[in-house]
């Protein structure tokens, strides 16, 4: 009887060091494949993918997504790209974070927003409003500011335009 409670203990053992070795490579999977200096900011922010759930879903952070959703609208612009250093000094003022964190939040945010595909600035607005409804619509709206004067027109192009009419509706909405 002895010898039959241990093959079954260490059957019951051995399923579950199966499973948890087999399952190891999922939950980092996300992250694991990206460059090593945005695995370190990841890790320093704090940012955790989860198994079986889109990396935006699983930010905890508003703002990561406040970086990444400035870095999205940054894409939108028609005609010129904008600088890092831009991006840097509006989310340094607007989040009130000190240069490494700012550093940190350049090098994350483009790579989350990467990630989302066509629908990642919807859904990192969606994510925010989870997050944090409030205080953070203000500096988003700063830092998005930021970003379309520093654009090539000094204005907002017809796709930032756009994403900014679907920002309002999403944080209009309750």
């Amino acid at each position: 009887m002895a010898l039959i409670l241990l093959l079954a203990g260490l059957l019951v053992t051995g399923f579950f060091a199966w499973r948890y070795i087999q399952r190891g490579p999922f939950i980092a999977d996300d992250l694991m494949d990206a460059p090593r200096e945005v695995r370190a900011a990841a890790k320093r922010q704090g940012v955790q993918a989860q198994p079986n759930v889109y990396l935006i879903d699983s930010l905890s952070s508003a703002d990561v997504c406040v970086a990444a959703l400035a870095a999205c609208f940054a894409r939108m612009d028609d005609a010129a790209p904008v600088a890092d250093a831009t991006l840097h000094r509006a989310l340094a003022k607007h989040l009130r974070c000190d240069a490494a964190t700012a550093d940190d939040l350049v090098t994350l945010g483009p790579w989350v927003a990467a990630q989302g595909g066509e629908r990642a600035f919807e859904r990192l607005t969606q994510r925010l409003k989870r997050l944090d409804h409030g205080p953070y619509f203000d500096r988003l709206m700063s830092v998005l500011g930021n970003v379309a004067a520093a654009g090539s027109k000094g204005m907002p192009s017809a796709r930032q335009a756009d994403a900014l009419g679907s920002l309002a509706r999403i944080f209009r909405t309750a």
